[in-house]
């Protein structure tokens, strides 16, 4: 799918709707392009809490690694824009320029990286001034980001090159370019050997070794968009958007193990291991749903802000 043909909504500057409430230990947050709103979901109850208006078609969120800041990227406008977790209102904005997209917060938590979509570069960015300290060209339309715990390296899905792009973050060059499939859009590399890569266009999943940059590709999805690794159990989850699944992978075997019909066009994953939990954007459904890690069995479905797309949990 286009970019262009999904970034169609916009709406009005930033404003604060609903009451505040200061983030715990169970808090998820829904970005929602549609309705220019982050929804924090309170994942005890499986309630939303607090709705935030943002500045028009927000398409990236990522969270400082003390979990005090939400940063948010809007492709249409150049915008990039920060939320105060405590308060939950717009901290600050910045017009970047280019079409910033994806984006990462490194974990010493003073710097950010961003994707150009149409600018086919990475932007180092000041997580405190959002200034841009530093570009770095990599494939055509670079999609979502993925850093290493150790902070140490950057991926890069360059979605029209059909490429990831691995950066050394200590001095922001790019060390190396891994062919993957056709369109790699989402990756995790929270995996301490492996990155996956989910290859729209191609339909499957790519695995990189982080060592040696071999790959093995796990095929029999339609429109795969979203991935994330289940640690500690040899697993991989990843949404097949076209097919209204969840898929569940096992790594070592290469094969899908098991499959949960969801509907709604799933897209964004994220794991919340410590809880047993994961968590599924349901892009036209309006919802998130809530899985058990134990069975994979449907815990709750939490309607949320029109046009989910992708989450992320405050530490």
């Amino acid at each position: 799918m286009k970019l262009l043909a999904a970034l169609v909504f916009s709406f009005l500057a930033a404003l604060l709707l609903g009451w505040s409430a200061p983030a715990t230990a169970g808090t998820l947050l829904a970005l929602c392009q549609g309705a220019a709103e982050v929804d924090v979901i309170d994942t005890a109850t499986g309630a939303v809490s607090t709705r935030v208006k943002v500045d028009k078609v927000p398409a990236g969120i990522a969270i400082s690694s003390d979990g005090t800041a939400a940063y948010i990227t809007h492709p249409d406008i150049g915008l990039l824009t920060r939320l105060d977790v405590k308060t939950w209102t717009v901290a600050g904005t910045a017009h970047i320029g280019g079409q910033p997209f994806g984006i990462v917060a490194a974990p010493d938590g003073g710097v950010l990286y961003v994707s150009d979509w149409s600018g086919d570069r990475i932007l180092r960015i000041d997580a405190r001034s959002l200034a841009v300290t530093g570009t770095l060209a990599v494939g055509r339309s670079p999609a979502h980001l993925a850093i290493d715990p150790d902070g140490r390296t950057l991926y890069s899905a360059d979605r029209e090159s059909d490429e990831v792009s691995t950066i050394n973050a200590l001095d922001f060059t790019r060390t190396a370019v891994i062919p993957v499939g056709r369109a790699p859009y989402a990756l995790d590399a929270s995996h301490p050997e492996l990155v996956a890569v989910a290859d729209v266009r191609s339909g499957d999943i790519a695995l990189i070794t982080k060592e040696k940059h071999d790959i093995k590709r796990i095929a029999g999805m339609k429109m795969p968009y979203g991935v994330a690794f289940v640690p500690g159990r040899g697993l991989l989850l990843a949404t097949d958007q076209q097919a209204g699944m969840l898929d569940v992978i096992d790594i070592a075997t290469e094969t899908i193990i098991h499959r949960i019909r969801l509907g709604g066009s799933p897209e964004g994953v994220v794991v919340d291991a410590a809880a047993g939990r994961a968590y599924v954007a349901e892009w036209f459904a309006n919802r998130v749903t809530d899985l058990n890690l134990d069975d994979f069995s449907i815990a709750a479905r939490i309607p949320v802000c029109d046009g989910p797309r992708v989450m992320a949990l405050v530490p």
